[in-house]
């Protein structure tokens, strides 16, 4: 291939992507200076020949190359024969938030991640894990030589896959507001990172004690908002001293909700132009993200937000869900109203590459965004192996449902459907069968899944757990069906009988079902099982 670029950037970019997809049918890839319709977009001129493809890209950012070669790959996987686009991103700020309790992703897993989200057309990775000791407990202290090799790493990672790495400070348990060597030890860590490159930085102020508690702060200050907005913009002074383009964004103690509360008013009105401020939106998990909220938020922030979207993350209470579906509920046009969003992924780092493939595809252009066939794009992109894609596939869409809305189990829904109506017509060894079959083909898919051949070994080991209450769900199918097609039907009265021992074998093949504590099937195994149960019982 000869390539052409205009600088060592957009080479290192340039090799960084060839590298993760190999490509022999380009013959040239020329990049020149051009000024696409959209700040971080890029312009594609290209054709197909005997000789291969060649290609012009005109970028007025060198990161944009990123997302440009990002549009030639997907472009050379179609027939057709000429590509001339001229298109870029609707969000300004698109990505990831490592900001879940628990346990942090790895490092490895943070290097693969940060290539996934170049490949999500992504720029933003922020690193903020709640339960790490320098994060929010020991942050007075300077990142040790260890953190800053790590994150050296990150960093380099990043600038050659089109990501700014964004490192938080959270010092909001023990913090002295009025304290200036506070602000000090903050703008330190900054300045760590700002060695190695960092340009974009996190402050947050999120779930903390809502009262200040230092007596020297009480005196000096009328509300929490007014010490949040002093201390930030004094850390942001000295930041934007080092170079003024660099970012701060600041993730205030109330972060949800109408958008019009008393502290969000008096934060926005305080704080520094220059600072983003986070918002999850109506709600800590939002069903929705909607332009009416956006506007009223701006309108009191005196800012645009920037979404933190507590999608798809599983943390707390929601440990015994995946929440793999697409992104959901979030309006066509937000991106004129807000300066970004970013996703708060799962603990499972494998599984949270399906949703937020979805939500690149969302944050890049809205309007052509569709939910299903995103997420089907995200599966071909992860899973090469056909075989393999579809057997995973069967055991995801047992778990579709999310948060914010979708069928947990759309196609186990159309088997129950199948088999109820039989059910009701009395046909009752009919609908037997169909729970059987459809419990014959999760156990099989199951032996498939775990079979030490299959090629995506750490997506296993990770939904290990759920697998198992897969296996259960399967068995039960199967023990429904048999019970059902031993029960009677009364064609008089339209109603089913069956013996003492049915029931029993229906609440023992329930009681196995919930005793496992992953969540899978949603409602769509338990509900007809009691449904039958109470039936048998009239």
């Amino acid at each position: 291939m000869n390539l052409k670029t205009q600088n060592p950037t957009q080479q290192e970019i340039a090799e960084n992507f060839f590298k993760l997809h190999p490509i022999e049918t380009i013959d040239v890839i020329t990049v020149k200076a051009a000024r696409p319709i959209k700040l971080e977009g890029y312009t594609i001129s290209a054709s197909r020949s005997e000789k291969g493809v060649s290609a012009t890209i005109g970028i007025a950012l060198d990161h944009s190359l990123r997302y440009a070669l990002n549009r030639l790959n997907s472009w050379l996987a179609t027939n057709e024969l000429e590509l001339d686009i001229d298109e870029g991103p609707d969000f300004p700020i698109r990505g990831v938030v490592e900001g879940f309790y628990g346990k942090p992703w790895t490092h490895e897993q943070r290097l693969r991640g940060i290539k996934n989200f170049g490949d999500f057309n992504m720029n933003t990775y922020f690193l903020a894990p709640k339960d790490i000791p320098w994060q929010r407990f020991n942050w007075r202290a300077p990142f040790d030589a260890d953190f800053l090799n790590s994150t050296q790493e990150l960093i380099d990672a990043g600038r050659k896959n089109a990501i700014d790495i964004a490192v938080c400070v959270s010092p909001g348990l023990s913090v002295k507001y009025c304290d200036e060597a506070d602000v000090d030890a903050v703008v330190r860590r900054y300045k760590q990172l700002f060695d190695l490159g960092a340009r974009h930085f996190g402050l947050l102020w999120d779930d903390i004690a809502w009262e200040l508690s230092h007596e020297e702060d009480i005196a000096a200050y009328v509300s929490t908002a007014a010490a949040h907005a002093d201390f930030s913009n004094r850390v942001w002074a000295k930041l934007s001293a080092l170079d003024p383009k660099t970012v701060l964004t600041l993730c205030p103690m109330h972060y949800s909700g109408r958008g019009n509360e008393p502290y969000v008013q008096e934060l926005g009105r305080e704080l520094h132009p220059r600072v983003n401020m986070m918002w999850t939106g109506r709600s800590i998990i939002s069903e929705y993200l909607d332009i009416a909220d956006a506007v009223i938020f701006e309108r009191n922030a005196l800012r645009q937000a920037l979404y933190w979207d507590n999608f798809p993350v599983n943390d707390g209470g929601l440990q015994a869900n995946l929440y793999i579906g697409p992104l959901r509920g979030r309006e066509v046009g937000l991106h004129k109203y807000s300066s970004g969003l970013v996703s708060n992924p799962m603990l499972q780092f494998e599984m949270s590459q399906l949703p937020l493939f979805t939500i690149g595809q969302y944050l890049w252009n809205g309007a052509t965004y569709d939910p299903d066939q995103s997420w089907e794009n995200a599966l071909v992109h992860l899973v090469e192996n056909e075989a393999d894609r579809l057997a995973l596939r069967k055991f995801l869409r047992t778990t579709m449902g999310t948060p914010v809305g979708g069928d947990p189990a759309p196609d186990l829904r159309q088997v129950f459907r199948r088999g109820v109506t039989q059910w009701r017509q009395g046909n009752l060894e009919e609908a037997g069968d169909i729970f059987v079959a459809a419990g014959n083909e999760i156990i099989e898919n199951h032996r498939t899944l775990t079979q030490p051949e299959f090629s995506k070994p750490l997506i296993i080991a990770e939904i290990e757990k759920w697998l198992e209450k897969y296996l259960i769900g399967g068995e039960t199918l199967i023990g429904l069906g048999q019970t059902l097609a031993g029960c009677s039907f009364d064609s008089v009265k339209k109603c089913i009988s069956g013996t003492p021992a049915d029931i029993l074998a229906l609440e023992q093949l329930h009681e196995r079902l919930e005793a496992h504590r992953k969540n899978l099937f949603g409602d769509q195994i338990a509900g007809p099982i009691n449904e039958l149960k109470a039936e048998l019982q009239s």
